[in-house]
């Protein structure tokens, strides 16, 4: 247990803290895009970074695939069963990357398609969409060696790379714009600096295992799961990048610019508070292969935290974000009430659904979901597709909400809290019920309190510190009188332990 726990807690300490600065960061660089190269070519990059997600399916989940089936040697001991799986991994992920460098190729032809609006020549957008397929692709080459890292509970080793190489990547952007450089030079050193950050790593793991032979008798077996892990693939795909390729086709890229801002600071936030998903994975799959019975007991001190996470970053997110673009931007990105509500909706979903995403994962249970994310898929499509052309940019947040709730809330915590945990599923959604509906009646109450049109960046801060105090407290007196705070006592008793240690 303290092992696991402190796995974690190292993993997600080198995984966030950078992720603060690279969101810092990335305030900066739109803002310097926005000014200097116009919001055409923001909206361009933008959309770039969609239509080359959607390569992803060529991966197909092995990744994930792997890290499961490598729980069990790991923890066993298991070297030449270790071996075959990244004997075979290798060959995998090769094939991979050049698939995506190929496929990505011809789809080059097509991206002009996904573009309403704007002034681009084909030539323009062909090169500067392969520079940046480049710089993305070269990431599967180095897949297997960041996996054995993350399934050894050591994940902190390509965090620590990764994320010095991307706050490397946004300094640099920042500078060639402010240099008056265009897109293409920009994305020239988003791929020099991938293709360093990839060898680093593969440096790293020689040096980390070198017990580990490529060259051993490969076993494939991880491919079994990729049919279920595939339909899993597509439907979070879909949920997180439908959104600026429909916004870009229907409605144009000026609007994929708006929802990309407010989208900004929501996945930034998604992607920090995900790093406990990547930090757990191992540590929750070793704990269900080694100490089943007390899945539950982790399960529901996990619950709690992500509620009491998602309490205190929706509610100033939803208070404070309207305000802060209109100050940062200079008024120049549209703002509206609707989209702050719709946004941090999705944010407080896909913070509190982290617990059953992990158990999903870490005990391989991928078939057993894989219908609910098809029926997803299809209501979410179908609804944005829809509604973007009545109600514009809150008609495809509306569709990727009612999806969730659909296909997502209401069938998942069945298969996962009943067939991984053999609970009461009904005590789950009791408890999301009350905590919801508490974060709702304190984000109203504190909204008809704190000040409006804020112009000035030094009160904006003063305020939203307040804010977001006032709201952390009222969270811990709400947890700790319903008793929803067991997770506080995990973290505690770690740090007593080392301090008793040293």
């Amino acid at each position: 247990m303290k092992s696991r726990t402190k796995s974690t807690i190292i993993n997600f300490l080198t995984d966030a803290m950078p992720q603060i600065l690279i969101l810092l960061l990335g305030l900066f660089k739109s803002k310097v895009f926005i000014e200097m190269l116009g919001n055409e070519k923001l909206g361009l990059y933008q959309l770039y970074g969609q239509v080359v997600s959607y390569l992803v399916l060529i991966e197909g989940g092995v990744n994930t695939a792997l890290l499961f089936r490598l729980y069990k040697p790991i923890s066993e001991k298991d070297d030449k069963k270790i071996n075959s799986l990244m004997s075979a991994s290798r060959v995998i992920f090769n094939v991979i990357g050049v698939l995506i460098l190929g496929v990505g190729f011809i789809l080059s032809f097509f991206v002009k398609f996904f573009i309403k609006d704007g002034n681009f020549d084909f030539s323009y957008i062909q090169m500067t969409f392969m520079i940046y397929l480049i710089s993305q692709s070269v990431y599967y080459f180095s897949i297997p060696y960041r996996v054995l890292f993350e399934a050894d509970q050591k994940k902190y080793v390509p965090n620590i790379v990764f994320q010095g190489v991307t706050i490397v990547k946004s300094i640099l952007e920042i500078i060639i714009v402010n240099l008056g450089f265009d897109l293409p030079v920009v994305l020239i050193s988003l791929a020099i600096c991938s293709l360093v950050g990839n060898g680093v790593i593969i440096i790293l793991f020689k040096q980390t295992y070198k017990k580990v032979d490529f060259k051993a008798k490969k076993d494939f077996s991880m491919l079994k799961d990729v049919k279920d892990l595939f339909v899993n693939t597509i439907g979070n795909l879909v949920t997180s990048n439908i959104d600026i390729v429909i916004i870009s086709k229907v409605i144009g890229l000026k609007y994929v610019v708006v929802y990309s801002t407010y989208n900004y600071f929501v996945e930034g936030i998604r992607q920090l508070v995900d790093k406990i998903a990547g930090a757990t994975m191992s540590s929750v799959g070793d704990l269900l292969v080694s100490d089943k019975e007390r899945g539950l007991q982790v399960f529901n001190e996990f619950n709690q935290f992500v509620f009491f996470v998602a309490t205190i970053l929706c509610v100033p997110l939803f208070l404070l974000i309207n305000q802060f673009i209109k100050i940062w931007y200079n008024g120049e990105i549209k703002t509206s009430l609707i989209l702050s509500v719709l946004f941090t909706i999705i944010l407080f979903y896909q913070i509190v659904k982290i617990p059953l995403k992990v158990f999903t994962f870490s005990s391989g249970k991928f078939r057993e979901v894989k219908w609910f994310v098809i029926f997803e898929v299809i209501i979410n499509l179908t609804l944005s597709i829809i509604l973007v052309q009545y109600i514009g940019i809150a008609g495809v947040l509306i569709g990727t909400i009612v999806s969730m709730l659909i296909a997502d809330w209401c069938t998942k915590p069945f298969v996962i809290i009943k067939k991984i945990l053999n609970e009461n599923v009904w005590k789950y959604y009791f408890k999301f019920i009350v905590n919801t509906a508490f974060i709702v009646i304190m984000a109203t109450v504190l909204y008809f309190i704190i000040p409006k049109d804020i112009s000035n960046l030094a009160v904006f801060i003063i305020v939203g510190i307040i804010t977001a105090l006032l709201n952390t407290a009222i969270a811990c007196i709400y947890y700790y009188i319903t008793k929803q705070y067991q997770f506080v006592y995990r973290f505690k008793n770690y740090f007593k332990r080392n301090n008793e240690e040293t």
